[in-house]
């Protein structure tokens, strides 16, 4: 045994809330939150943390929690599926990534970066164990359906899938709507190939090389065997291999042209194959462990269309789960522009429909200004149609970020929790979490937890019933 081992002993059982080092029991707040059979992961730091934890430990039976919980490490020393998916997850996912990354990684392993979702790192996501906990107090279950109208790079979803939830992710952007597609679809997968498709990483590159450096709009990519002049025919590509792991390639290649652009000396060809090797990695750990433990996932529906008019029926979900885009903060299609380009989005087209990014100004208070108007005008129109897709009593929860630096003063949530009260979804309870690794731009973060009234209905028409 190394020195180490006896330390790492110690701490473990000290998460247990039993011995410290002088052999005395800790006193806390976890240990007055929850009893010793109710083990937490290690790495929590922050209050909200405990607030998701407790409100876990409140809505879920010990069964439930080792199932689906997201801030427990066991109960009555029965590891959770939480904990032993992060474990599970292989250091090469992170093994040749900057040491910046390997730090925030090795310092979430259980908030971030197991599963797929480590997958093409995102500016602006959420914390999938996070995610994981709000579903679990909004009392979302297995077969049921939950909605993320802007769904992003599809944390939602993945997390659903995982607890074997049902899940619709809308979203606007090509790019997005791929890479949600692509960490979904290999969630359930035969690996057995996996080591053929890294001997022969190079060769899987150049079916992606003659359309490197678009910078006009061509046809999308396809899948099916209909022919397109000018197409990326994964099909045709690749003929042997599922949608779900074609679009994992493309994935994979749009993420090295991205990497790339980054690191000066480096070509998306240099990157590719150890890319490829911490992908293929990814995937393999979590279906191995989803064997083991003979999860049973859910689905997940996948449409690219805009939150402001969703094709769904009336009272047909039973939740939402989204956060707005940072957009004041954030520029995502710049950020996304060697992507979209590549797939032959128009980018400008596409600004005109992006929440937060659209409006004109003189002089930069004026800009701001406009974009703040257009912004809470398209999140009235979201919460309407989150309202309306909604049943009644259930919970539609929006995570947004405190950003006044870029909002000339405007506090987006408290505009949300006055908005929800004027359409007639009040908000019931909120959480505040401190935001870390962005903190130039945003200091807090607000999970508002708004409600539908129990008594609501809604026609055929879609008007509510008054």
């Amino acid at each position: 045994m190394t020195q180490t081992e006896p330390r790492q002993a110690y701490a473990e059982r000290s998460l247990r809330g039993k011995l410290s080092y002088s052999g005395a029991r800790f006193r806390g707040v976890a240990q007055e939150l929850f009893p010793t059979s109710h083990a937490l992961v290690p790495q929590i730091s922050q209050i909200y943390e405990l607030d998701l934890a407790f409100g876990e430990y409140q809505a879920l039976s010990d069964e439930e929690v080792i199932h689906r919980g997201a801030y427990f490490r066991s109960v009555h020393d029965m590891p959770t599926h939480h904990f032993r998916i992060c474990m599970e997850t292989p250091n090469q996912v992170n093994a040749s990534a900057r040491q910046a990354r390997k730090n925030f990684f090795a310092a979430n392993v259980f908030a971030v970066g197991y599963a797929t979702h480590g997958l093409f790192p995102y500016r602006g996501k959420f914390h999938p164990q996070m995610i994981k906990a709000v579903m679990n107090i909004m009392g979302i279950k297995p077969g049921q359906v939950v909605l993320d109208p802007m769904a992003g790079c599809g944390t939602t979803s993945i997390e659903a899938m995982i607890m074997g939830i049902d899940s619709i992710a809308c979203e606007l952007s090509p790019f997005a709507c791929l890479m949600t597609r692509a960490k979904v679809g290999v969630l359930q997968m035969d690996c057995s190939d996996f080591p053929r498709l890294v001997k022969y990483a190079d060769d899987i590159y150049q079916r992606f090389a003659p359309y490197e450096g678009r910078s006009a709009v061509q046809p999308p990519l396809i899948q099916s065997e209909d022919t397109k002049e000018g197409a990326i025919h994964l099909a045709k590509a690749f003929p042997k291999l599922s949608p779900p792991m074609r679009e994992l390639l493309l994935l994979c290649y749009l993420d090295a042209v991205g990497y790339a652009a980054r690191r000066k000396g480096k070509t998306p060809r240099d990157l590719f194959p150890d890319l490829l090797s911490r992908y293929l990695a990814a995937v393999h750990a979590f279906n191995e462990t989803r064997e083991e433990l003979r999860m049973r996932l859910g689905q997940a529906e996948i449409i690219e269309g805009d939150a402001r008019r969703l094709k769904l029926p009336n009272e047909s979900v039973d939740g939402v789960l989204f956060s707005p885009p940072y957009s004041f903060a954030i520029d995502y299609l710049e950020n996304d522009r060697p992507q979209l380009q590549y797939l032959g989005v128009e980018i400008e087209s596409l600004r005109q429909n992006m929440v937060g990014l659209t409006g004109t100004g003189r002089t930069k208070q004026e800009l701001i200004e406009a974009r703040v108007v257009h912004y809470f005008a398209d999140m009235e129109a979201i919460m309407k149609e989150c309202k309306r897709v909604l049943k009644p009593g259930r919970y539609c929860v929006i995570v947004v970020g405190s950003n006044t630096n870029q909002t000339g003063g405007v506090s987006l949530e408290n505009g949300l929790i006055k908005m929800g009260g004027e359409i007639g979804m009040p908000l019931d309870f909120q959480i505040m979490r401190e935001i870390e690794g962005i903190r130039n731009t945003m200091r807090d973060e607000f999970l508002l937890f708004f409600r539908k009234p129990e008594s609501e209905s809604i026609g055929a028409a879609g008007k509510e019933d008054k």
